[in-house]
């Protein structure tokens, strides 16, 4: 049985555990967050960011090992960082929805393992995957088990492996971004269909989540924030860095003005709005597929780095047929009447992925 197998099924108690930094790798930057117990609630122990050079990564799959392996070795001497859990990229990733008959839970994997090549394109041998049960009354009554499951190529796992190695980082985990986001902003315990819109600067990724199952996943490179600044650039003639200003600080909110920054936006928030209501239109049109997730959507949430785009929340709102909320990375970990974060809510959301990353180790030891 491997480690990570091993901490799934048997977790370490309370009383001998540390907790594990959560490092959030992207193509254009490194995040990692890192909570833990203090006098009874959770705090923010470290944290911090660090760029990555053009062409390290590229669309999740690492290009140049050595300049990544430089990153978190700098990121462990200057944090004294040890113990990770660890994102895998979502451009990697097979998110599917398994049905089995009752067995013994120790039997699942390998039954899994034999249905696996049916819902991922990846032969059972070249691929790395983990899953959850989905529980329900309604399935012990019908004899099944509802698994939600993950996949990846054993070369994507075994690559961010020895980049960690090379570091002299030990990942307790890796798991897909989409469960990270997931715990960080659905509350805890809660069974509703949601929709979660991670709004990046590079890409946007859709999730369909039941509680912290993910049982769908999407992933559309064409919509970021860098293209909105990159288009107001163009069309107001402006620096980088003053587009990015304008992006930030006004957004859709412009004054008459200031029509020609809002028609600027418009366009790649338009196709935010359009991605949404085509996911959406595709579960509503394939649900009966899903069993006792079969439901419609309750609500989309909003996160990721660009989620604070000013006015976006309220477009969203008065052009989807869901409620559209901004996600709080902070909700399953402390009441802001006990403990005021060192990051404001723009930073926290950046850093969603590591913190839920994070949290996953504490969730085993409450």
């Amino acid at each position: 049985m491997s480690r990570a197998n091993f901490l799934r099924l048997f977790p370490t108690p309370r009383y001998l555990a540390m907790p594990a930094a959560g490092i959030d790798i992207s193509d254009q930057s490194v995040k990692f967050m890192q909570l833990a117990f203090r006098h009874g609630q959770i705090v923010i122990e470290r944290y911090g960011e660090k760029p990555i050079p053009v062409g390290t990564i590229e669309s999740g799959a690492i290009r140049d090992s050595a300049s990544l392996i430089k990153i978190l070795t700098e990121l462990k001497s200057e944090h004294h960082l040890t113990e990770v859990v660890a994102s895998m990229p979502e451009e990697e990733a097979y998110i599917a929805r398994l049905t089995l008959p009752m067995m013994k839970r120790i039997e699942l994997r390998g039954s899994i393992e034999l249905q696996l090549e049916e819902y991922v394109p990846l032969p059972a041998g070249d691929a790395v995957f983990d899953y959850e049960v989905i529980e329900g009354p309604e399935n012990k009554k019908q004899g099944k088990y509802e698994l939600a499951v993950s996949a990846l190529p054993r070369r994507a796992v075994a690559s961010y492996a020895e980049v960690f190695a090379g570091a002299s980082l030990r990942p307790l985990a890796f798991e897909v971004e989409a469960h990270a986001i997931a715990r960080a902003v659905v509350p805890t315990g809660e069974d509703r269909l949601v929709m979660i819109v991670d709004f990046g600067k590079t890409r946007t990724s859709f999730f369909i989540t039941c509680g912290w199952s993910v049982v769908f996943s999407a992933t559309a490179k064409s919509i970021g924030g860098e293209d909105i600044t990159t288009t107001i650039q163009k069309t107001l003639n402006l620096p980088h860095d003053q587009a990015e200003k304008l992006k930030v600080e006004r957004g859709l909110l412009t004054a008459h003005s200031q029509r020609e920054l809002f028609f600027a936006i418009m366009p790649i928030v338009s196709v935010l709005r359009d991605e949404i209501t085509k996911h959406q239109n595709y579960w509503e049109t394939h649900r009966e597929d899903h069993g006792r997730l079969g439901r419609r959507l309750e609500e989309v949430i909003i996160c990721g780095g660009q989620a604070t785009l000013p006015g976006l929340i309220d477009y969203l709102n008065m052009n989807l047929d869901l409620p559209v909320t901004l996600g709080n990375p902070w909700r399953n970990v402390f009441s802001f009447e006990k403990y005021i974060p060192p990051l404001n809510l723009n930073q926290a959301l950046r850093y969603t992925t590591a913190i839920g990353l994070s949290l996953r180790t504490l969730t085993r030891l409450k």
